[in-house]
């Protein structure tokens, strides 16, 4: 059976340390293939293409047939790294802890344990104060989506 290990080792060998890197590789139950990318200035279809391109030259059909998807991380996806929130910064964004309660505000910090919001206070709402959150806190993270 072919691991997650393994298709990690394949698409960080393709991207390398560059603008564009893989959120999540999964391998499920007879050979599915799942891997999404994000980027530091988003994802573009070559960029799914060459990732896929990689992996479908370096493993073997003949030995182990599988079933391959790359994709790019989509809008309202949840963030899971931290290099995606330092991505985002200046946006707004939506934290939903484990005690269900939900802190919304624009993203102005992100370090490898914590992140920070600014949220506006109550009761005019026309200030706002910094509240850190800790990832392991949060049970989603979500970017709102804004059209001007």
């Amino acid at each position: 059976m072919i691991t997650d290990s393994q298709i990690k080792t394949l698409v960080e060998e393709c991207l390398g340390n560059g603008p564009v890197f893989p959120v999540t590789i999964t391998v499920r139950k007879g050979n599915r293939i799942q891997v999404l990318l994000d980027g530091d200035a988003g994802v573009i279809v070559d960029d799914c293409v060459q990732v896929s391109r990689f992996i479908e030259g370096r493993l073997n059909r003949d030995v182990e047939d599988f079933e391959l998807e790359v994709a790019s991380f989509g809008i309202g996806t949840p963030l899971v790294l931290p290099r995606q929130f330092r991505s985002n910064i200046g946006r707004q964004a939506k934290a939903t802890l484990h005690d269900q309660q939900v802190v919304t505000g624009e993203l102005v910090a992100a370090g490898e344990d914590t992140f920070t919001l600014a949220v506006k206070v109550p009761p005019k709402k026309k200030v706002t104060e910094n509240r850190e959150l800790a990832y392991t806190d949060c049970l989603k993270v979500q970017i709102i989506v804004t059209f001007k």
